[in-house]
């Protein structure tokens, strides 16, 4: 009797070739299948783009239609259908006469709004792409015409996206420009907005919002101010742009000398720099007090007094980093201030400042007030001080006490008298005056006719 059948070799084939067989249909049973489901998806998205595009042009002004997403922390607008999510993202433009897409703040007159309406979904192929429609609308009325004109504001950020929420206030300033029956909305999500059917003639545009700055460090900017847009010419039929930079301040902690346990000035300025731009603020401060300034994303540099700048010389030997070379010194730095978000509060700034002790005689009677007298030296690569500070100190000394007090960088000639701002008793050698402390470079020193040198460039 005949054994017959398939041997194991055969079977084993065969079953290779019935996998391979049934693995390429069920592949493109699933790829149908997707496709299928991919092209429902599609006809979902479509409509989804659709139902976004007439509700815009319900809305009828076009001023009132913006980007998405730009709401909600920049949360992008999805919805659920049949278990599914998709994505609807809105990009807008402002469109001119020749058909040009342009910002709220372009000088072409504005004709009508045009849309981008674009619908993403989850496990779309990766063949296939998002859906996406577009429209224009226009405004009912014409936003200029022979008799008016208009003027657009925009008012970008720090990161140059629109800042929103920001009040704009337009005053006529020629004879022919009238005043305004309202005055323009708060700026929209794209940091825009519109004054409409403006009489001709010149204008000036203020804007402000709580705790914001623009880049010169000015919480009210207005055109025709130094370091801001010029006034506005509106003319009948075209619009009139103005921008601004403006953004929500960040804060920023100060700590003067931080650990020498010294007394400041009674009053001193600190400039803050960043691309070029130099700020000054004034005052009397006390260790880790702060000040909130514009968000550079670059941060700025700090220094203890006032710096000079590309316009005129205030006091240069206060700028560490205005030092130059010199025999056993290396060169030395600014505080920095890093860059912070609008909104946000850094880390404390160490502020370097020169730090030295004077110790009244015994002989002394009452107690003695201390004044630094500026100077312009130049010796041992100073860059000397166009415009010398006098820095006064409040805080009594008895005699034999002692008192540690900071100063910005520079030469000094130190006076003593009984009350505060007394200039006429220069140290004499019966004083004791040292400058010992790590912010003061090794060719720190004071002689003993009261002349000090406070230098910030560390030892080579």
């Amino acid at each position: 009797m005949r054994d017959e059948g398939f041997t194991l070799v055969e079977v084993i084939v065969a079953m290779v070739v019935f996998g391979l067989v049934s693995t390429g249909i069920l592949t493109s049973a699933n790829i149908v299948i997707r496709m299928t489901a991919d092209n429902r998806s599609r006809e979902v998205a479509a409509n989804l783009a659709e139902q976004q595009l007439d509700t815009d042009r319900g809305i009828l002004d076009p001023f009132q239609i913006h980007n998405i997403p730009a709401v909600a922390g920049g949360t992008p607008l999805t919805q659920q259908v049949a278990g599914r999510t998709y994505t609807i993202t809105q990009s807008t433009s402002l469109v001119s006469v020749d058909g040009s897409d342009i910002t709220c703040g372009s000088a072409k007159s504005i004709y009508y709004r045009r849309i981008t309406v674009q619908v993403d979904w989850a496990g779309r192929l990766p063949t296939t792409t998002p859906v996406e429609s577009d429209t224009v609308i226009a405004p009912n009325g014409r936003i200029n015409d022979s008799s008016t004109g208009s003027i657009a504001v925009l008012v970008s950020g720090a990161s140059g996206i629109g800042d929103a929420g920001v009040s704009v206030t337009i005053s006529p300033l020629s004879s022919t420009a009238m005043a305004l029956q309202s005055q323009p909305a708060v700026t929209d999500i794209d940091g825009c907005t519109y004054a409409l059917g403006i009489t001709p003639g010149t204008y000036r545009v203020a804007i402000s919002k709580a705790s914001s700055v623009d880049p010169t460090q000015t919480i009210t900017p207005t055109t025709g101010q130094p370091n801001q847009p010029s006034d506005l010419v509106v003319t009948a039929g075209a619009t009139a742009p103005v921008t601004f930079n403006y953004d929500q301040t960040a804060t920023y902690p100060l700590a003067y000398a931080p650990g020498s346990g010294s007394t400041l000035p009674d009053s001193m300025a600190t400039t803050f720099l960043s691309q070029g731009l130099p700020y000054s603020r004034a005052g009397t401060y006390a260790p880790l007090s702060s000040v909130s300034l514009y968000p550079y994303s670059a941060g700025y540099g700090v220094i203890a007094g006032r710096e000079a700048n590309q316009t005129s010389t205030l006091c240069a030997a206060e700028d560490p980093a205005a030092w130059g070379s010199a025999p056993g010194v290396k060169a030395a730095t600014r505080a920095t201030a890093l860059g912070q978000q609008p909104g946000a509060t850094s880390p404390s700034v160490s502020v370097p400042m020169g730090v030295f002790t004077v110790t009244v005689p015994t002989t002394t009677v009452g107690s003695t007030y201390v004044t630094a007298v500026g100077t312009s030296s130049t010796a041992n690569g100073q860059p000397g001080c166009g415009t010398p500070e006098t820095f006064t100190f409040s805080k009594p000394v008895p005699p034999g006490g002692s008192v540690t007090l900071a100063l910005p960088y520079g030469t000094y000639q130190l006076n003593t008298g009984a009350s505060v701002g007394v200039t006429n008793s220069p140290i004499s050698s019966g004083w004791a005056a040292i400058v010992t402390s790590p912010y003061n470079g090794p060719l720190s020193s004071i002689t003993q006719g009261g002349v000090l040198t406070l230098d910030p460039r560390p030892a080579a």
